[in-house]
């Protein structure tokens, strides 16, 4: 009894003096205040690692951001005040309205609330995928109403002196706001609010000037905007994609914040019911006839709107049921990322071709076909592009919006080979289809040209010298909202980050992108002395790693598996490379070395963290969630951090003994 007392007084002295040194070394080298830092310990989150290491981001919107948004609106104003005016309706007014409202406001539905809602699947970037999203469109509304008036009303067609906004020029504006929400979603989480600003800010000329191309100087059959806003937007978003992400790591698939949640998964399949609902409305919002042309308006011209709500409908119907089929078939089981996304392929495929008179099984077998491939690319496709090329695609708009525009352009090209020409925008069907093909070669270039280049410059040019995303700032709300804080990342992206630079030196190579992720997810190992040399405080004593995750890493114990039958020795090295050195007293190592003793005499289960268990291996049984950051919200306190995995109620252990029974 009375030695149990002792270990637990000598226990007590130790987490003292180790709270004291931490509190020192903390407040001297990562220059927190050491009031803030004693008298804010035991404080939730009062002496969270998330922040360290990481650039402040509030100077970076205050020099960067909001200067960007006042000169940019100082501009449009002015512009505004000085080239727009209203048009003159007349006695017309009211047909306006009625003609156009309703869809105008299905298609803001759309912008505002689908698109937003659909890219909250992140667990830990819903703010920014709901709020950027809010912002950019309005921006991009404001501005194509400049650049889309001017090429339609000023430059080409009517050649006017001042842009006359009317309600179909606010439709075309929301459509050019529906590209930028697709290109958006191939850079979301990646790029800073300033990047995102500017990227879109260029996207409207090129849409404005690839519109005024595919429509006025092509006539291709695009209604519903399967080229100039799904194709256009999709690998505008693809290109500014990879080129922003070519320094940064883990910046696809691998990033495990680069995932949904079960609450995520819920919230986004609200934004697909709404694009499903009113995708309808959003292909045919233009194709109505005026009254007053009613009497010399073709038939083909008056069922134009009748036959873009039924076919893309039915179409959207197919896709439906072919997407819960293929995920079945290629996973097992039902993926929540193909319910979420490829159920829309059919409005999209639809888009070009949805004012022509197909059957109605033409039109639910365009559905179902654009449905099956989208499912095929983001179960095969996107993960071998994030392989081999790197091509980041956060919310796989190549698969929703790219793969099934190409599909869409075809299928219009090949169907209007047996439409009237009342139907088409030429006077052969072969016509229609090669300038189809034309369109679509086109926007595919000036898509990728323009968001290389705009990816390029924003992420180059960079006068006020803000530092770039560090990895655990990936797809993270926390740098750039009041009351978030960043995730830690879990130590087993820091063991995969370290097995790739292994392998890759193995190789006789070297990578950047490798060791600068290192460097974000690492701690310095200078951060506290190092346990080999002598200290000003003492004689040198074991290390215990701790994962800059704060999740105690495993070479501490002596079981620690890196998969399957490589051994500790590996795991060691590797996680050696991404820890940072915290000391402790050498009655730790007795304590281990106990603890091995009771294992081995099967009365104590030894403490283990395995890292196939941490990689969401068969060992694990769990997945992700046995890899979770001990900095979660319900962990508080420093000394939660600092103390490493214990083996359950031991009892005290005697010196004197080489056997756990001497109590």
């Amino acid at each position: 009894m009375l030695s149990r007392r002792r270990s637990v007084s000598t226990r007590l002295r130790f987490f003292s003096v180790s709270r004291l040194r931490v509190i020192h070394i903390m407040s001297s080298v990562l220059k927190i205040p050491t009031a803030m830092a004693s008298g804010a310990a035991s404080r939730r989150h009062s002496l969270d690692w998330s922040h360290v290491g990481l650039p402040p981001r509030e100077p970076q919107l205050r020099t960067g951001f909001a200067p960007s948004v006042i000169a940019i609106a100082a501009v449009i104003v002015g512009l505004f005040f000085g080239l727009t005016q209203y048009t003159e309706l007349a006695e017309n007014a009211q047909e306006q309205v009625e003609r156009y409202y309703k869809y105008f406001i299905d298609v803001q539905v759309m912008i505002f609330i689908g698109f937003g809602f659909l890219m909250t699947f992140m667990r830990r970037y819903s703010y920014g995928a709901v709020s950027l999203n809010y912002f950019a469109s309005a921006l991009m509304f404001l501005e194509a109403i400049l650049m889309i008036g001017a090429t339609q009303q000023v430059f080409w067609n009517y050649h006017r002196t001042k842009i006359q906004i009317d309600m179909a020029l606010l439709i075309d504006c929301a459509f050019c706001a529906g590209s930028g929400m697709i290109a958006f979603g191939a850079i979301i989480g990646k790029a800073t609010p300033t990047q995102v600003l500017w990227l879109l800010f260029w996207q409207v000329p090129l849409y404005a000037l690839n519109q005024q191309l595919v429509i006025h100087t092509f006539k291709a059959l695009d209604m519903g905007g399967t080229i100039v806003i799904h194709l256009f937007g999709a690998y505008y978003g693809l290109a500014a994609s990879l080129m922003i992400s070519r320094k940064q790591p883990l910046h696809g698939l691998d990033n495990p914040k680069n995932s949904g949640a079960y609450l995520n998964d819920i919230f986004s399949m609200i934004g697909t019911i709404f694009l499903f609902i009113y995708w309808p409305s959003f292909n045919g919002a233009l194709a109505s006839v005026a009254y007053a042309n009613q009497t010399s308006a073709t038939y083909a011209e008056k069922s134009a709107q009748f036959l873009a709500i039924v076919n893309t409908l039915l179409s959207l119907l197919g896709a439906v049921l072919s997407v819960f089929a293929t995920s079945a078939l290629v996973g097992g089981r039902f993926n929540m990322v193909h319910i979420q996304n490829s159920t829309l392929a059919g409005g999209v495929a639809m888009g070009a071709a949805c004012t022509l008179r197909l059957t109605p099984g033409g039109a639910l077998a365009v559905g179902l076909g654009a449905g099956a491939i989208s499912t095929l690319g983001f179960q095969y496709l996107m993960p071998f592009l994030d392989r081999t090329i790197g091509l980041g695609d956060t919310c796989g708009v190549h698969n929703l919006h790219g793969i099934p525009a190409i599909v869409g352009t075809l299928v219009a090209g090949l169907a209007a080979l047996g439409q009237h020409s009342d139907y088409l925008e030429h006077d052969t069907g072969r016509q229609q289809l090669g300038y189809q093909v034309l369109a679509g070669v086109v926007t595919m270039g000036i898509a990728i040209a323009g968001g290389l280049l705009g990816g390029f410059v924003v992420s180059w040019f960079n006068p006020c010298r803000d530092e770039t995303m560090a990895l655990p700032e990936l797809f993270d709300d926390g740098p750039w909202w009041v009351g978030q804080r960043v995730e830690p990342m879990p130590i087993s992206t820091s063991i995969h980050l370290s097995t790739l630079n292994s392998r890759h030196q193995k190789d006789g190579g070297s990578t950047q992108r490798g060791n600068a992720a290192n460097a974000s997810v690492s701690m310095a190992n200078t951060l506290v002395p190092n346990p080999a040399e002598p200290r000003r405080h003492g004689s040198a004593c074991p290390a215990a790693p701790i994962a800059v995750s704060g999740v105690p890493a495993a070479v501490a114990h002596h079981s620690l598996t890196v998969s399957g039958q490589q051994g500790a020795a590996h795991g060691a090295a590797a996680a050696s490379e991404i820890v940072a050195s915290v000391p402790f007293l050498a009655f730790q190592q007795q304590q281990q070395q106990m603890a091995a003793a009771a294992a081995a005499a099967h009365q104590y289960p030894q403490p283990f963290m395995s890292t196939a268990v941490l990689m969401g291996g068969a060992a694990g049984g769990g997945g992700a969630n046995n890899d979770r950051p001990l900095f979660s919200d319900d962990v508080i306190g420093m000394e939660t951090a600092l103390a490493p995995v214990q083996p359950m109620q031991q009892p005290a252990y005697s010196q004197a003994s080489a056997g756990p029974n001497n109590v």
